[in-house]
């Protein structure tokens, strides 16, 4: 959430938040993956609220008019610019580098710069200087996650990790982020559970 206003994707269980959501006006989507584009919560949104404006790329559109009204779905590409002048908002759409096409956004309001982005491998070509704030992916510590996968391959497991460090950026690389960006304030999203120890110690010596 941002404010009560804005939501960034819809993946979760209406009852999990039908009782922070109820001002909603506009939801910022990013890809396709269910814990991101839940059609069920995205539906019941549009009856709490017929005029919610979903915000999304091109790869989203056909999905999503299967669940809301073309009338409630803008769709843009990067680098676009989208205005809603009733609350201040100046939103843009920046690529993220997932295994399906994905995006990010930066969301400016009454001189607040924040940056969202997550499910990404990269943040290269991005930049977010003195960002107020940011909510980046810290999906993993990538010497443990190297361990843990060393692990699994001695032992002729396979580990979710290998792949995750391919289409999912590591707290080191976003801590690194946000040192060279200056930005204030980071909001660590997309924890994931298997390096989880690792990634608080790394957000706390930062």
């Amino acid at each position: 959430m941002i404010n009560d206003d804005l939501m960034i994707d819809a993946g979760m269980p209406y009852s999990k938040i039908k009782d922070k959501i109820q001002n909603v006006r506009y939801v910022l989507l990013t890809h396709i993956h269910g814990d991101h584009f839940n059609k069920s919560t995205i539906r019941k949104l549009i009856v709490q609220n017929e005029n919610i404006v979903f915000v999304c790329g091109e790869w989203l559109k056909d999905d999503l008019l299967n669940v809301v009204n073309n009338k409630n779905i803008k769709v843009k590409k990067v680098g676009d610019i989208i205005y809603f002048a009733k609350n201040d908002y100046k939103i843009a759409m920046v690529e993220a580098y997932h295994d399906c096409d994905n995006c990010g956004w930066r969301i400016m309001q009454n001189g607040h710069k924040h940056l969202h982005i997550t499910d990404t491998c990269t943040l290269d070509g991005i930049e977010a200087k003195g960002y107020d704030s940011a909510s980046i992916e810290c999906n993993h510590e990538i010497n443990k996650a190297l361990e843990l996968i060393e692990e699994a391959e001695e032992n002729g497991e396979f580990s979710h990790l290998k792949g995750a460090i391919n289409s999912h950026l590591s707290v080191d690389k976003t801590i690194q982020f946000c040192k060279e960006n200056k930005i204030k304030k980071l909001y660590p999203v997309h924890i994931g559970n298997s390096t989880k120890k690792e990634i608080v110690e790394a957000l706390k010596r930062w």
